[in-house]
């Protein structure tokens, strides 16, 4: 293999879920030269991919667009065919995926035998069944490259290097803001894709203002993109004692990694910011209610999963079916704030 086509077009969380099989592919393939074709709002943290030769966008607005598709389409067209490949990887499983796996000029196509949308399976040449039905994503995409290539399986470990641009702009974001450089940071990230995965804003100042009572020094930064400002704001509005910092709106992808990297644990819902935390390493305290932490939750060791004990949870649906977001009530916060009392004294030790 000299040349591999990697398709994982979204969303971030997803992109990241597709290192550690990226990386078995290099080991296995140290001389090919791997592209990856990705959504360009997640094309930075491909950056901290050591093993990418080149990043292809798709233009996925354009695309959708009846006035730009046609320009858009022959220029990624173009892009996918400017290069001949031995083969092309189909990790997203969408038939817009898999079509695009199609149309590059590869000697072969390769997919899941039960993609997301089974229509995208007609399109590959090589089909495996990589899961047991219950596995981790991350398990999910490396046991699809350990079987495709007859290599033995494994998840490689690999640290997210550090950008050195990414680190001086957060610095500088944070003494502006007046946040010591050598400050106890407690990174909180409250947003998310879907309204059912977003606790309210309550619950998160809550759950600071009891860790503030025990660990006085901590500082919260809350983060976030730019649709998440209201929210950071109505959480800093609701602490009573806790005096977080909002930087949400001021980050793009590279200063979000940078930012989690000098934390010492990440607060959080379901979301981009949770996956990235947890490829660095740093302990993860994440709320889970319409989707399955077994399955796309923080990867690793020294998370810490909340879920509420109900029959309606995992129902994998973007609004609550029932209309009272009963789950969001049923994580209590004395909980959620003890498990990270107990970290951040431990640190301190």
């Amino acid at each position: 293999m000299e040349k591999i086509l990697i398709i994982k077009i979204s969303s971030l969380g997803d992109v990241l879920h597709a290192f550690p099989a990226v990386s078995l592919l290099a080991e296995k393939f140290p001389e090919a030269r791997i592209d990856w074709l990705v959504n360009p709002a997640f094309a930075p943290v491909l950056r901290y991919n050591r093993h990418v030769r080149r990043i292809i966008h798709f233009p996925r607005r354009e695309l959708g667009s009846p006035l730009k598709f046609p320009s858009a389409f022959r220029k990624l067209l173009a892009e996918l065919r400017s290069e001949r490949y031995d083969m092309a990887i189909d990790l997203q499983g969408l038939l817009r995926s898999a079509l695009f796996a199609k149309f590059a000029k590869a000697d072969s196509v390769a997919g899941f035998s039960a993609p997301k949308e089974k229509v995208a399976a007609l399109f590959y040449d090589r089909r495996l069944s990589p899961e047991l039905q219950y596995v981790h994503a991350v398990e999910k995409n490396t046991r699809f490259i350990s079987m495709l290539f007859d290599i033995p399986f494994s998840v490689p470990q690999e640290d997210l290097p550090e950008d050195s641009s990414g680190m001086k702009a957060v610095r500088l974001l944070l003494e502006k803001k007046g946040v010591p450089a050598d400050g106890s940071i407690i990174a909180v990230a409250p947003g998310a894709r879907w309204k059912s995965k977003q606790w309210p804003p309550a619950f998160f100042a809550e759950v600071m203002d009891k860790v503030h009572e025990s660990a006085s020094d901590s500082i919260f930064l809350l983060l976030g993109s730019r649709d998440e400002i209201g929210i950071c704001g109505s959480i800093a509005s609701a602490c009573r004692k806790a005096k977080p910092v909002v930087i949400a709106g001021e980050t793009g992808i590279g200063e979000l990694v940078e930012a989690l990297r000098i934390s010492k644990c990440l607060l959080c819902n379901d979301s981009g910011p949770m996956h990235i935390a947890a490829s660095l390493r740093k302990p993860v305290f994440a709320m889970f209610g319409p989707t399955d932490p077994g399955k796309t939750g923080p990867y690793g060791k020294g998370h810490a999963v909340f879920q509420p004990y109900l029959g309606c949870i995992k129902c994998l649906k973007r609004y609550c079916p029932r209309k009272n977001y009963h789950c969001h009530a049923s994580v209590k916060t004395d909980l959620v704030a003890e498990k990270i009392i107990s970290l951040v004294r431990s640190k301190e030790v």
